[in-house]
């Protein structure tokens, strides 16, 4: 179904694109035919003037070599205006001042419809004369600007050359289908070119249309494939990914419209793994107390274990139902996380903060024997004053501590060091460890949520904790790094957080 629209698509964008080279050629047609009719008409005008040039002067030359026998001078005249109408193709006639027709080889219809007439005898008025004798060397107008000739389908032409010495002009008229000769010009020096370009066009235009309509057909079935759930979908277009000559008919909006898909599409993938590893995690987590908590109350109540015992055991329940109660306020506190309309902005001094939180932690530490090593920065006042939500800043630095701790060897040691940069108005805060580090494949999956190092499960934990701290973070428009401690040799974070100091230790 997709593909069959996308195919309708694609017919229709070609179907387009023809009519649209059709207009374009029309078009071109029809100014080229303008231009050519115009050239037409201006080249037979100067043809028409030459020859009436050239009649006129033939006709004084046959009237001087005959000028006794009145007669045959004028059956002469005669046969000569014929031969030279035949020859051009028109009517010819001798016109003097007053606008009589002194002779003509013939007075069409329409032109006899618009002469005067006394008698048997047809006058040009001055308006059929406007541009033919009232210039000394004649001249040429079209049919339309004397009115004497109004064809629609021909263009008339009027040339006039002046006779010499009896103030007599030579006039021929003379039809010219204009529509048919630029048709034929056009036919004979213009159709294969047209036909060439025309095909040639309508190939590029084919050829851009698929490119452009296949990035689209793949988006749509890629998005097709991940609806039905496949999530290995993804969009490939060889002429990007090899550099192809014609990837030019890729605009950059499909490119990155492909790039953005394909990202999408992997972070959908990503979060569907996260999902399987959240439930298997989960699972895991719950499975281990509700197994103690399910086997004590059963070995209490058939009396495996004896009452004198109840307490011993009930207080591992407790225990263990505390670790479940412990999971879901963390999965509850990683889905509110990092909502910037939720903070509390407030300044607060984070030495003091960082102390308050190993105190809290100093059980932990004893247990494990942890050295802690604090070096902290110091204003004028004393104090390394931060502004931030207080209360989420203690869990980010909670959960690093934790995740130190966590980590870190019995005998080890753990450091902690705050800082402040004047020239970007930054506080810094570092957590060092022991430990065995974090590898360098696994450092960009750090903050992801339910992820652990540790996928023995060796170390109990939800895989929230640094996603936790990642996203407080990022509310706070700041950001946390992680690397190789150059002293303990363990991990070493790092956060960001404005400040608000103003003068050195």
């Amino acid at each position: 179904m997709t593909r069959s629209k996308m195919s309708s698509v694609y017919f229709r964008t070609i179907i387009s694109l023809i009519l649209s080279t059709v207009f374009v050629f029309s078009v071109l047609c029809f100014v080229y035919y303008q231009r050519m009719s115009t050239s037409i008409i201006s080249e037979k005008s100067s043809l028409l003037y030459y020859s009436t040039q050239s009649a006129a002067v033939g006709y004084d030359s046959l009237i001087e070599d005959n000028t006794e026998n009145q007669a045959d001078k004028a059956s002469l005249e005669k046969r000569y205006l014929e031969a030279v109408a035949l020859s051009d193709n028109g009517y010819v006639w001798i016109v003097d001042k007053t606008g009589e027709i002194v002779d003509y080889t013939d007075i069409p219809n329409e032109a006899a419809e618009q002469l005067q007439k006394q008698g048997s005898t047809f006058f040009m008025t001055q308006t059929h004369l406007l541009g033919l004798t009232d210039r000394s060397g004649g001249g040429v107008i079209s049919g339309t600007q004397n009115e004497l000739f109004s064809d629609p389908k021909n263009i008339w032409l009027t040339a006039a050359y002046p006779l010499s010495g009896n103030g007599q002009y030579l006039i021929i008229h003379q039809s010219i289908d204009v529509q048919a000769q630029t048709l034929a010009m056009l036919s004979n020096g213009l159709a294969v070119p047209v036909i060439i370009s025309f095909a040639i066009a309508l190939f590029l235009f084919t050829m851009m249309s698929r490119s452009l309509i296949r990035p689209i057909r793949l988006l749509s079935e890629a998005a097709s494939k991940v609806t039905q759930g496949d999530l290995t979908a993804r969009i490939r277009i060889p002429e990007l990914e090899n550099r192809s000559p014609v990837q030019f008919g890729i605009t950059d909006e499909l490119s990155e419209m492909v790039v953005t898909v394909n990202h999408m599409i992997e972070r959908l993938e990503t979060q569907e793994n996260d999902r399987r590893v959240f439930v298997s995690s989960i699972a895991h987590d719950l499975r281990t107390p509700l197994t103690s908590i399910k086997g004590f109350i059963a070995a209490m109540l058939d009396g495996t274990i004896p009452p004198d015992r109840y307490e011993h055991y009930l207080q591992i329940v407790k225990t263990e139902v505390d670790r479940i109660q412990t999971l879901t306020t963390s999965m509850t506190e990683a889905s509110s996380f990092g909502r910037k309309d939720s903070l509390k902005m407030e300044p607060f001094d984070m030495n003091v903060l960082i102390k308050s939180t190993l105190t809290s932690l100093e059980n932990l530490l004893n247990n494990k024997n942890l050295g802690v090593q604090l070096e902290t920065f110091l204003d004028d006042n004393g104090a390394l004053v931060a502004i931030g939500d207080k209360e989420q800043i203690m869990r980010v630095i909670y959960n690093l501590l934790i995740n130190a701790i966590k980590f870190t060897p019995e005998g080890g040691d753990i450091a902690i060091t705050t800082d402040y940069h004047y020239r970007n108005n930054m506080v810094t805060v570092v957590v060092e460890d022991s430990g065995p580090g974090i590898p360098q494949d696994k450092r960009k999956h750090i903050f992801e949520s339910f992820y652990k190092i540790d996928e023995s499960r060796a170390n109990p934990g939800s895989g929230l904790g640094l996603y936790i701290c990642k996203e407080i973070l990022r509310a706070h428009g700041q950001m946390i790094f992680v690397d190789s401690s150059p002293i303990l040799g363990g991990a070493r974070f790092k956060f960001t957080l404005s400040g608000i100091q103003k003068a050195g230790k």
